[in-house]
């Protein structure tokens, strides 16, 4: 289950539609999901609150660790695993981070496993999230019969629509919550 970052209210209320349930338009639920995950792969990020294992291959000397489940709640173990012997850090070791954790000392050539609890809950998700969701799920909602069209022509005229993809203004208010450590 992926977290929802709109709900089916929301889109209900927005759009004008007249059914009770989600089920009765089979293409918005396939959209709703999908605009979750296009969200999480543009923040670099897992949005849903849960219980996270991450394993990261440390190449280079850092202590800077990202972690994809943001915000962090709480660390349960750290290990280190470098030349087959593991180490488990201590509390005292590192801090949690906006991005991730930090380690006071500097690793290389490791592999870290780190345990933790991170995201959102469905209460917590901030409303730019949710406004991005809602525009977007919409968006493609009603050109769901277009996809990938640039140009439609209807009985008025032609219509251009924006390149497959998020919109730009979703884009817009997602910018402020894109991972600190992504690169692109």
């Amino acid at each position: 289950m992926t977290i929802e970052l709109v709900s089916y209210a929301d889109i209900k209320a927005f759009v004008g539609l007249e059914e009770t349930g989600i089920t009765e338009y089979p293409s918005l639920g396939v959209i709703q999901s999908s605009v979750v995950e296009a969200i999480e792969t543009y923040l670099c990020r897992s949005l849903e609150y849960g219980a996270y294992t991450q394993s990261i291959q440390v190449m280079g000397q850092t202590s800077i660790i990202g972690l994809d489940a943001l915000p962090v709640d709480s660390i349960e173990s750290v290990t280190v695993t470098q030349y087959g012997e593991d180490t488990a850090l201590n509390t005292d070791d590192y801090f949690i981070t906006e991005y991730g954790i930090y380690l006071y000392a500097p690793v290389s050539m490791c592999r870290l496993a780190i345990e933790y609890d991170g995201g959102y809950t469905t209460s917590t998700i901030p409303g730019a999230i949710k406004r991005a969701a809602l525009l977007q799920t919409i968006f493609e909602f009603q050109t769901k019969d277009n996809v990938g069209a640039s140009s439609v022509s209807t009985d008025g005229g032609s219509v251009q629509t924006p390149e497959l993809g998020l919109l730009k203004e979703v884009k817009r208010l997602l910018n402020p919550f894109k991972h600190q450590l992504a690169w692109s």
